[in-house]
This record gives structure tokens, C-alpha cells and sequence, in this order.
């Protein structure tokens, strides 16, 4: 039974030659023939691909002329396989020389067929040159990628849409503790424990509800068994049609860096001894809690706590036994007061305590009063035992102050208020005491330009040698003329200025003045070879000026400069500064003497008297205190002891002054006890200069 073929099929056959001779003249794809290892025929798109013309092709050159000799083996084994009848058809790709020499990628397509009688292949060749060349740049471009993120040192991963993980690189691995194989495909249910794969999916589902990217912080646990604070950052990827992907994610380490930040918080914000916060955390502290206290109208008070006699421990002990203190008395301020009250260590030795909502007095003298009874226990300081006791100003806001720089102020100023009404005690913060810092601003101001100004000048009270009558010595006396105040007097603005730095600066002028004036005196009443004692000037230096400064290098300089002799001058300090057995202390009394230059001990009884220095230090001279010589005359006991005085004195050949002598009954008693100098207003008060040489003349001769 004949087959009968579709309608369309028998039209195809009809219009076979057309359709043929439209596949030839292809522009795409090339036609061939081979037959007898030659080319009978090659399309015209044939020959473009190659580079040659038809003619040049057909019949004169084969496939052995034109493949790169890399592929003929392979070519020969489909073409013969086809020839001889083992298969049909053969599709493969081979590298090909245009005639130009470039090199071109070819694909084929075969079949066995007839032609005249024989065997032959008839056959397609498309150009894939570009093709391949994209899918090189492909695959490079792929494992460039690949290797990139394999190199990334932060764990990567990337999913489907469906949250299964298609791929991660080896950090990743390393970071859950899987390997790849056991990764890949799955989701996090099928690998992390129920409570954190369910927040990773949440935080998936809700970055595939709202495309794009994604960053947060986490903390999670790693395969090391340790939660690592970590960030992660995600975004989706699209597919070709435009409907997400999947998305691709980076997780980063943060956990050190967490640890580096909190560390250089709490170096920022904590004292490194006590552990207590510092003066930064408490300038935050008192800030928000005077807007706290501001929202629900409550009150503050501040304790400003200085420790009494520190420096003792310090120098006596060490600062290593210093710190331990510190440490101890940290721990017992803070045992004082309650958990909602801060204490801060301000520096050195001086803590606050910030106690929010107390008004009254009564609890905040309780715990003002715990303190200082705490600190005044000893402290076991390894085989030591030390003692100091605490100065605490008070301050409450927003009665005295609503700023934190006055608050903090105030409660300063109240502290030296303690220290002055004797120490161990607590005092509060008053306006009155404001003035006084005001004033005590204002003083620091107008002295430094005193000098300048010619405001600073010297007095000199005549010091009389009590046998004969005679001035023989003169203290200078600094005076300060305030254009606006008046008179003010040196134990006012001494210690400013010991404060502010001008002591030295001042001295230096003092000195200058001082062996001026001394030298003047000289001249006009040259001493001769029967004196008792020569010409003095006694001028009083700051304990300031001999631990630094240049002062007292001014007084040998001119000393030197004048040619005058050392003994000419004398040097009036305090017992205090003998005391205080500090190297540069000593080395500075050494040159004094060195040079010839006298020693007076001044206030001699009042202070921290100790006859071992008088042995050990080059002394010339003591100077009775006024205190001992106002009641002389009435009060047996000041008589005895200044009896004893000098005749201590006079055994270690040391001369006595007695200051403040305002009676002739004074001086008798004196002069009887064999005191060798006197001065006071029974003599003469402190002279200008010229009305101290006026004062000189009218001595007989």
C-alpha cells in the first residue's frame, strides 16, 4: 500500500528545489558537499566564513587544507565513519584558518548521502568564533568571581528564593562548622537550632517581601561554641525575567571590635585605679541628671570630697601605698551612700558624689557625716598604717547653681571653706563664698599687672641693736598699692600669687630693690672696723621660691654684681619650708650659704619648731614671734619662753630678733634677757625707702 503523506510534506517535496536553493544562499549558516576527501561544493556563505571564494574551495581543496592540524584527527574519524557507513550523522566543532590567517572557530553539522552514484557528506558550518569567545570571557569572568569570593576573609553565602542555600564560600564553612556539601540545598531549619533559624528566616522573608538591601546587627552562635557579634549584610538578586532570585549575604566579625570600643569606653569614662567613674562620666551624669531633676522639679545635691594630709601618705610612705589608699577610700565612700547615687574620683584625691532627689539636710548630713567617719579609720596599707581625714564641700541645685561647671564650682569652693574651718568636716556652699573666688579672680588679675603698673613697692622696718641703740638691720617689707582697693596687705596677695606663678617674678624684683637699697645705705654710712654688726637687709622668700624658679639666682647675681658682701643680706624663711626635707630645698639653702648669705628663721616657736635642724642647717639668725612678745611684760610663761629662746640660741651661737616690740618695758626685758635685736612701732613702723634713710640720719654718730 503506497504512503500517503501529509498535505504539507507533499507541498515541501513540490517546492524542494526552492526551499534547497534558499538554504544555500543562507546567510548564516554555510553549506558543503564532501566527496572523495574534496570539496564538490560550498555555499556562498561557505566560502565568506572562510575567507575564500567558491572556486578557490570546490574541488581543488579538501578538509585536511583548511582545519588547524590540532582537529584533523578528529574530523578524519567523523568524515570516514560516515563514508564507510558506521554512522549517519556528526556534529562537532573544529578551530579553522581563514586565508587571511586569522583563526576562527567553526561548528558542523553532517549527514551521509549519495552523490552520482557514491558516497558523500553533505553538511552545515556555522562561525562560532564569537560564541566561544563569550563563553571564555564567561568562564573567566565566573571563576574570577569564584576565586574573589572564596578570597573574602568574611563568611558569604547566597540563596534561592525559596531561602536554600546554593552556595557559600570557605569562611562560611568555617564559620558554622559544616562543610559545603552539607550546606548547600538545605535551609536554616535544617541547620541551626529552632530559635535562631527561625529570626534568620524572619529576616530573609522580610527582606524577599521588600527587595534590595538589608543590614543589621546580630549576635549568633559560631562554631567556636562563642556568640560573635556580627553584621550582616544582604541584598536580593534578580532573575532574567525580573522576579527575585534568591539573595546573596555577607556576615562580619564585629565581636573584637565591640570589645576595643568598650574598652576604650570604659578607659574614656573610668578611673583606671578605683574603678569609679571619672570626670567625664560625671560631667554626663550630673548633666542628665540635672534634666531629670529639671522634668520633676527634684533637687541634687553634690559632694565635693577632698582627703586631708594625702600628700603625707605620698611622700612618707610612697605613691604606691597612696594608690592602695585611694582604692580603699573609693570603696568605703561608696559603701556610704545608696545605689542610685554616683561616685566619681575628679583626680588625685578629691571624689563627688552626685546624690539625686534629697532637698533636706538631715539625710544629706548623714551621709556627708558617714564619710568623714569612714575615712578617719586607719587604712591598712600592706605593713603600714595610714590616716587622713576628708574636707567635703556641699552644693545644691538648682538653689546655689543649674549649670554643671557651677555646680561643680560651688561645691569646690565649699570644700576649701571645710579646709579653712580646720579640716574633717563638711561646710556648704554659701554666696558669700562666690564674692570671695570672685574677688580672689579679680585680686589674680590685678596683680598680674601690679608690677608693670610701679604699684609694688618695699618698706623697710629698722631692726635696732638693743645694747647700743642702733639700727643695724632692716626688714623689707612688700607692699602693694591698689589703685581702686588701697592698701592690700602681702598675706592677701602672697598666697595668690604663689598660685598664679608670679612669686617668682615678684622675688626677683624684690631681690633687685632689696641689694639697691642695701648698697645706697652703704655708701652713705660706710660701717667701720668697730661695728658690732654690719649693715642687713632682711628680706623674706616664698617656701615657692626655693623649690623652682629663678628668683634666688637674681639675688647671687646681684649680690655678685654689686660687690657687696653676702652677709649683707639675709634670707627670712619659715620652720615650715626646713621641714620639708626636699633635695632642691637644701641645695638652695647651700648656695645661700655659700655665698655668705644669712639665714633667718622667722615666727621661731609658732609652727613645727624641732631643735634637730638648727644642728643640721647653717642658721643665723631667730626671730621671736610678736605672740610671745606682746604679753611679756605680764604673762610669766611668754617671758620664760622667750628666755629659753635665746639662751637655746646664744649656746648654738645663733642671733635672736624680737619682733613686735611696742613698749620700753618690752625692750628692757629684752635687752635684759640678752636678746640682740629688736624691732616694732616702739622703734619705728615699716619706712619707705626714703623716709628710711630719713630715719637713719637722725641716729647720732
Amino acid at each position: 500500500m503506497p504512503t500517503v503523506l501529509p498535505p504539507l510534506s507533499e507541498d515541501l517535496i513540490r517546492e524542494a528545489d526552492g526551499l534547497f536553493l534558499g538554504l544555500l544562499r543562507n546567510a548564516l549558516v554555510g553549506v558543503y558537499i564532501i566527496q572523495d576527501d574534496l570539496f564538490r561544493y560550498v555555499s556562498p556563505r561557505f566560502a565568506e566564513i572562510l575567507g575564500r571564494s567558491q572556486e578557490e574551495i570546490c574541488r581543488q581543496l579538501g578538509p585536511d587544507d583548511l582545519i588547524d592540524a590540532r582537529d584533523r584527527e578528529t574530523m578524519r574519524r567523523a568524515v570516514a565513519d560516515r563514508i564507510d557507513g558506521r554512522s549517519e550523522a556528526a556534529h562537532y566543532s573544529f578551530r579553522v584558518e581563514r586565508a587571511d590567517g586569522t583563526p576562527i572557530e567553526a561548528e558542523v553539522f553532517g549527514m551521509r548521502t549519495e552523490f552520482g552514484g557514491r558516497p558523500a557528506i553533505i553538511g552545515m558550518i556555522v562561525d562560532i568564533t564569537g560564541r566561544r569567545a563569550a563563553e571564555r570571557a564567561a568562564r573567566e569572568q565566573l571563576n574570577f568571581v569564584s576565586q574573589l569570593v572564596e578570597a573574602i576573609p568574611s563568611p558569604l553565602f547566597h540563596k534561592d528564593e525559596h531561602g536554600r542555600y546554593l552556595g557559600c564560600n570557605k569562611a562560611f564553612e568555617v564559620f558554622v562548622g559544616r562543610p559545603r556539601d552539607e550546606i548547600i540545598g538545605r535551609t536554616v531549619f535544617e541547620l541551626y537550632a529552632p530559635a535562631a533559624a527561625t529570626r534568620y528566616h524572619a529576616a530573609d522573608q522580610a527582606l524577599f517581601d521588600t527587595p534590595g538591601v538589608q543590614t543589621y546587627e546580630a549576635n549568633v552562635p559560631a562554631a567556636d561554641g562563642v556568640a560573635h557579634d556580627v553584621i550582616f549584610n544582604k541584598a536580593t538578586y534578580l532573575k532574567a525575567d525580573g522576579s527575585v532570585g534568591g539573595l546573596v549575604g555577607v556576615i562580619t566579625d564585629i565581636t573584637e571590635r565591640k570589645r576595643s570600643e568598650a574598652l576604650i569606653w570604659m578607659q574614656a569614662n573610668y578611673d583606671p585605679l578605683t574603678g569609679l567613674p571619672n570626670r567625664r562620666l560625671l560631667g554626663d551624669r550630673l548633666t542628665e541628671t540635672l534634666k531629670r531633676a529639671q522634668r520633676t522639679c527634684d533637687c541634687v545635691a553634690v559632694l565635693f570630697i577632698d582627703l586631708d594630709r594625702f600628700k603625707e601618705i605620698n611622700d612618707t610612705l610612697g605613691h604606691e601605698a597612696g594608690d592602695r589608699l585611694l582604692v580603699e577610700a573609693a570603696r568605703r565612700i561608696v559603701a556610704c551612700v545608696r545605689e542610685s547615687d554616683t561616685v566619681a574620683r575628679q583626680g588625685g584625691d578629691e571624689f563627688t558624689v552626685l546624690l539625686p532627689g534629697l532637698s533636706e539636710r538631715a539625710p544629706i548630713e548623714r551621709i556627708a557625716e558617714g564619710i568623714i567617719d569612714a575615712l578617719c579609720q586607719p587604712f591598712q596599707l600592706g605593713t603600714d598604717i595610714g590616716y587622713v581625714s576628708a574636707s567635703i564641700g556641699i552644693t545644691l541645685c538648682p538653689q546655689d547653681a543649674k549649670t554643671p561647671a557651677d555646680i561643680l564650682r560651688n561645691a569646690d569652693q565649699a570644700m576649701y571653706a571645710a579646709k579653712a574651718e580646720g579640716r574633717n568636716r563638711f561646710s556648704y556652699f554659701s554666696p558669700a563664698m562666690q564674692q570671695r573666688a570672685m574677688q580672689h579672680l579679680q585680686l589674680g588679675k590685678d596683680l598680674r599687672k601690679a608690677l608693670a603698673r610701679g604699684e609694688l613697692s618695699l618698706h623697710y622696718q629698722p631692726i635696732l641693736h638693743l645694747a647700743s641703740g642702733r639700727v643695724r638691720k632692716a626688714e623689707a617689707l612688700l607692699r602693694w598699692a591698689h589703685p581702686e582697693r588701697g592698701n592690700i596687705p602681702p598675706g592677701e596677695f602672697i598666697p595668690v600669687a604663689e598660685e598664679l606663678g608670679l612669686i617668682d617674678a615678684i622675688g626677683s624684683w624684690v631681690f633687685e630693690q632689696a641689694t639697691a637699697t642695701i648698697q645706697r645705705w652703704r655708701t652713705l654710712w660706710p660701717a667701720d672696723a668697730a661695728e658690732l654688726s654690719p649693715q642687713q637687709i632682711t628680706i623674706n622668700a616664698s617656701p615657692r621660691q626655693f623649690a623652682k624658679g629663678s628668683s634666688l639666682d637674681v639675688l647671687l647675681q646681684r649680690v655678685d654684681a654689686l660687690g657687696l658682701p653676702g652677709r649683707c643680706i639675709a634670707v627670712e624663711i619659715t620652720e615650715g619650708l626646713l621641714l620639708d626635707e626636699h633635695p632642691a630645698v637644701t641645695a638652695q639653702l647651700t648656695r645661700l650659704a655659700a655665698a655668705g648669705i644669712q639665714i633667718a628663721i622667722d615666727d621661731f616657736g609658732t609652727g613645727y619648731s624641732a631643735m634637730s635642724y638648727l644642728k643640721r642647717m647653717d642658721i643665723d639668725t631667730l626671730k621671736i614671734d610678736r605672740s610671745f612678745v606682746r604679753d611679756l611684760t605680764t604673762d610669766p610663761s611668754d617671758l620664760a619662753i622667750a628666755e629659753a629662746i635665746i639662751a637655746m640660741a646664744h649656746k648654738l651661737d645663733i642671733n635672736v630678733v624680737a619682733e613686735g616690740i611696742e613698749t620700753d618695758a618690752q625692750r628692757q626685758r629684752l635687752a635684759d634677757a640678752g636678746c640682740d635685736f629688736g624691732q616694732g612701732y616702739l622703734f619705728s613702723p615699716p619706712l619707705p625707702e626714703d623716709a628710711f634713710f630719713a630715719y637713719l640720719a637722725t641716729e647720732p654718730r
